[in-house]
C-alpha cells in the first residue's frame, strides 16, 4: 500500500458538543435533529431517521452540521458504546445534534476523506484506542481532549478513495436489501389488511354476524400459537467467541433477530441444554422484559447454532403458517401498545407467556389462516433470505475492514 502517516485527531479537525438545553415541549417540531441512537446504530447518518427539534437560532448557527461532519457518542452505560461514530454524507439544512454526542469537523478533506473516516473510526484498532481513554464506572464517558489525542494511521487520498469504494459497495448492497425487505413487508401488510380488515378474502359471501364474517370471533391469539420462554443460562456461561450463539433481548430489533452480535456458550453447556431451546431459521421471537418488551422479530436464514435465552419467547404454531399472521398483528403499533400496557413492573416491564397468549384479537377461521400463510410465505422467505445475505455481507465487511485499513490486503 502507498505511504501512510500518523496524525492525532486534534490535528485534523475540531470538536464541539451537541444541543443540551432542550425542554420537553421542544420535541417533535422545528428543524432536523440527529439523535444519539442514529449515531450509535449507523456508520453513515441515516437521514430517514432524523427527528425534529425546536432549536434556538444561536444553537443552529453554532452547532449546525454540514456534509462530512463526523459524530461521536460521548457517554454511555457501557464502554462498547462510547465514541461510536457516524459520518454525515448527505446535505441536510439546519441540522443539529444530540448533547450526549460530539461533532468532529475536519479542517479539510485533503488528508482524511469523510467516506474513509466512516470506516476508520469504526475499525477495531480505533475502538481499542477508545477503550484506553474512556472513563467511568457506572457510566462511561470520553472527552473532546481525549478524542483529540487519539492517533490514527492514514494512507494517501487515492488509497482512501479505493478502500472506501470497496467497503461502501458492500454497505450499499446491505441497504438495498433492507429497502427490498421494507417493500416486501408492505406487500404482506397490504394483503393482511385486504383479507382481515376489509374482509375481501377468498370465499367471503358478504355475510356478517356481529360485524364479523360468519365463523369469526374475538378470542386469544393463543388460538393459533403458544409462547415458550428461553433457558436460564448463567452469566458465567457466556463467552465473547464460540460456535453456539445465544439470542438475548437486545438482539431483537426492527422486526428481525440480530444473529451477528451474539454471546456464545460452550459445547459442554449445549450438551446440558434441552433441545427445545434451540432456535431455527424463520422462528418468530418476542422480548419479554426490559425496554424492548413486546418487540417481535424473525430469525434470518442461517446455518448457525442458536439458543434461546431466558426472557426471550419463541412462538410455536398450532396451525400451519400461523406465525406470519401473528407477526403481522403483534408488530403493528396497536398491538405493540397493547403488549406494553399488559406488561407488569415500572422500572423493568415484564410480560409472561400466558399474557401474550391471552392477548385478544379477531380470530378468523383456521383454514383461512392456513391459506393466508401459503400466500405470504414466499414473501417472508425472500425477506429471510435477504437478512441472511446481509449477515454474510456484514461478516465480509467486518472481516475486510481491519485488513484493508491496516494495509494487510492491498488494493490494485
Amino acid at each position: 500500500m502507498s505511504e501512510r502517516k500518523t496524525y492525532k485527531l486534534g490535528e485534523l479537525g475540531t470538536f464541539i458538543g451537541g444541543v443540551s438545553s432542550i425542554k420537553k415541549e421542544d420535541y417533535g417540531h422545528g428543524t432536523p435533529f440527529l439523535p444519539y441512537k442514529n449515531i450509535y446504530k449507523n456508520s453513515k447518518v441515516n437521514i430517514n431517521e432524523l427527528e425534529l427539534m425546536n432549536v434556538k437560532p444561536a444553537e443552529l448557527q453554532r452547532r449546525g452540521c454540514v456534509y462530512g461532519d463526523i459524530f461521536f457518542t460521548a457517554s454511555s452505560e457501557t464502554p462498547d458504546e462510547v465514541a461510536m461514530s457516524s459520518v454525515l454524507l448527505d446535505k441536510v439544512k439546519n441540522l443539529t445534534f444530540n448533547g450526549f454526542c460530539k461533532r468532529y469537523r475536519l479542517h479539510d478533506f485533503n488528508t482524511l476523506l469523510p467516506e474513509y473516516a466512516r470506516y476508520l473510526f469504526r475499525s477495531p484498532s480505533f475502538r481499542r484506542e477508545v477503550y484506553q481513554v474512556a472513563t467511568g464506572d457506572i457510566r462511561f464517558n470520553i472527552s473532546q481532549e481525549s478524542l483529540g489525542k487519539i492517533e490514527v494511521e492514514i494512507p494517501k487520498i487515492e488509497s482512501q478513495k479505493e478502500l472506501a469504494t470497496i467497503l461502501t459497495s458492500i454497505d450499499d448492497r446491505i441497504e438495498l436489501n433492507i429497502l427490498m425487505n421494507q417493500t416486501l413487508e408492505s406487500m404482506a401488510h397490504a394483503i393482511f389488511k385486504e383479507w382481515f380488515i376489509n374482509y375481501n378474502f377468498p370465499g367471503f359471501d358478504g355475510q356478517l354476524v356481529d360485524d364479523l364474517p360468519k365463523g369469526w370471533r374475538v378470542g386469544p391469539i393463543g388460538t393459533f400459537i403458544t409462547v415458550q420462554n428461553g433457558f436460564a443460562f448463567k452469566s458465567s456461561d457466556f463467552k465473547s467467541k464460540g460456535v453456539h450463539g445465544v439470542v438475548k433481548i437486545k438482539n431483537i430489533a426492527n422486526n428481525v433477530v440480530d444473529i451477528v452480535n451474539l454471546q456464545f456458550i460452550s459445547d459442554d453447556i449445549v450438551k446440558n441444554t434441552p433441545s427445545r431451546f434451540k432456535i431455527s431459521s424463520g422462528d418468530l421471537l418476542i422480548a419479554m422484559t426490559g425496554a424492548e418488551v413486546g418487540k417481535v422479530g424473525f430469525v434470518p436464514n442461517t446455518d448457525r447454532s442458536l439458543w434461546l435465552n431466558q426472557r426471550v419467547g419463541m412462538f410455536k404454531e398450532k396451525i400451519s403458517h400461523a406465525k406470519w399472521f401473528c407477526y403481522l398483528i403483534l408488530s403493528s403499533a396497536e398491538y405493540q401498545s397493547i403488549l406494553l400496557s399488559t406488561a407488569s413492573g415500572s422500572a423493568q416491564p415484564n410480560i409472561s407467556s400466558s399474557q401474550i397468549e391471552n392477548t385478544e384479537i379477531v380470530v378468523p377461521e383456521p383454514k383461512l389462516i392456513e391459506l393466508f400463510g401459503e400466500v405470504v410465505h414466499p414473501i417472508f422467505e425472500r425477506v429471510l433470505e435477504n437478512y441472511y445475505q446481509n449477515e454474510i455481507l456484514t461478516q465480509t465487511r467486518d472481516s475486510l475492514l481491519p485488513k484493508l485499513l491496516s494495509g494487510k490486503i492491498k488494493v490494485r
